[in-house]
């Protein structure tokens, strides 16, 4: 019985099988062929930037004024770990005074000159962004504000980063994502800094302390802070000062108490580059001769170039000229001194400082040493003028120096590769009226 059905059964698979079967799909052989390669496109950088913004947690409230200012530098990176530079301001001064260059002030509708506090923090050409709370000046009240009590400062800087910035920075972040801050005390904005030191609630995150002119007593703060820290996170601090009886005191006294752990490490009035000074030790004490309320502007690139917080990538050259410059037209010789002055019709650099060209003829391989030395200025910064020295071959940089001549001066020394004509650059160390007379010398042999 089961043959019977299996034998019926067959006709009609053999009829299934004699049915025009649709072709198949020839399997495609793999391209010998590379594939396209996609085009590689690297973005531009992000340009710099600068906001006013209001804030719950700001240190009280301020309208219209912002509550807090904060300025990124060019190819800023919110991806990367946070650094932050927190600047507290002193007496009679703001937010928009010190970051607000080109921003609107809101009481009178006209645009900020400011003091160009943000141009020397991008000058330093690290990855930081820089902001500054507005402190409390009114009668009775305390500077701080909100952040005077214990979790003050956290909770703005928490706000600031979840919230306030998150369309600037690309989405919320957290204290988690800063891995360092330095706080800035200008005039009576280091008083401040000893109380928020003292409260102490930002675990650990504060690595540097800076201050200009503004060291007014608290001295057993900022050693106790000094003395925290790690191997790995060690913290350093500088006391820029103008050696009056306000601050000179106390800052000898706050050297002497950090030299018997710091020894070495502690730099008292150092020859050469500040930037130098401060990349080399942990704690500097240097008296300058600035006016008061510039002295923050006049170093803050100088201090944060030491400091040696992470560079941004891509760190476009601020001293390139606006414009392509003339063959310099003075050729200056051995044993010569040549005296000039940096003036508002001279050249401008990109960073809106002003420069001098002058040519010099040396053999292949002949070395030499030139000097660069500020005289008396016309700008707002220091008592003479900042000056900055370089040597180029055409548009190629042989040697650049800023302060390693002393103070504010100016020294270079250069072997020529070839025989030839280079071209000496006497420049102004940073804008904001940065003019005045230079010396420059060439000593003979």
């Amino acid at each position: 019985m089961r043959l019977a059905r299996v034998i019926a059964a067959v006709p009609l698979l053999l009829a299934a099988c004699s049915r025009p079967q649709p072709p198949r799909a020839r399997a495609s052989r793999p391209s010998l062929s590379a594939p396209p390669v996609a085009a590689v496109v690297t973005p531009a950088p992000t340009p710099a930037w600068s906001e006013g913004f209001r804030m719950r947690s700001a240190v009280a409230d301020f309208a219209p004024l912002p509550d807090v200012v904060v300025h990124a530098p060019p190819g800023f990176d919110a991806r990367a770990p946070l650094h932050l530079v927190v600047v507290l301001h002193g007496m009679g001064h703001s937010p928009l005074t010190w970051l607000g260059g080109g921003l609107t002030d809101p009481r009178t509708g006209r645009r900020v000159i400011g003091w160009g506090a943000e141009v020397r923090h991008d000058l330093a050409g690290t990855r930081s962004l820089i902001l500054a709370p507005q402190c409390d000046e009114r009668r009775g009240r305390a500077r701080l504000g909100r952040l005077q009590s214990r979790g003050g400062l956290r909770r703005f800087l928490d706000e600031l980063l979840r919230e306030t910035l998150t369309a600037r920075l690309g989405g919320p972040h957290t204290l988690s994502d800063v891995e360092s801050i330095t706080l800035v005390g200008s005039s009576a904005g280091g008083p401040a800094i000893a109380n928020l030191l003292d409260l102490d609630d930002l675990d650990g995150r504060v690595r540097n302390v800076v201050l200009f002119d503004s060291i007014y007593g608290a001295e057993s703060i900022y050693a106790r802070w000094m003395r925290g820290g790690d191997a790995a996170h060690p913290r350093r601090l500088v006391c820029i000062h103008g050696g009056s009886h306000y601050t000179s005191p106390s800052a000898t006294r706050l050297a002497a108490m950090l030299r018997p752990a710091l020894r070495e490490q502690l730099a008292v009035q150092p020859d050469g580059a500040m930037t130098e000074a401060i990349r080399t030790h942990r704690a500097v004490f240097a008296m300058v001769n600035c006016e008061h309320i510039c002295m923050g502007n006049a170093y803050l690139d100088k201090v944060l170039l030491g400091l040696e917080l992470p560079r941004r990538e891509p760190d476009p050259d601020p001293k390139t000229p606006a414009a392509a410059p003339p063959p310099a037209a003075i050729v200056v010789a051995p044993g010569s001194v040549t005296r000039g002055a940096l003036t508002a019709s001279d050249a401008l650099m990109r960073d809106g400082s002003r420069f001098d060209d002058y040519a010099i003829d040396l053999a292949q391989g002949q070395a030499v040493t030139l000097d660069l030395r500020g005289g008396r200025t016309t700008g707002y910064l220091c008592h003479a003028l900042d000056v900055q020295l370089r040597v180029l071959d055409g548009e190629r940089v042989l040697a650049d120096d800023d302060d390693s001549g002393g103070g504010l001066a100016s020294r270079v020394t250069v072997r020529a590769p070839h025989a030839g004509r280079y071209t000496v650059r006497v420049m102004a160390h940073g804008p904001w009226g940065n003019r005045g007379e230079y010396t420059l010398r060439y000593p003979a042999g």
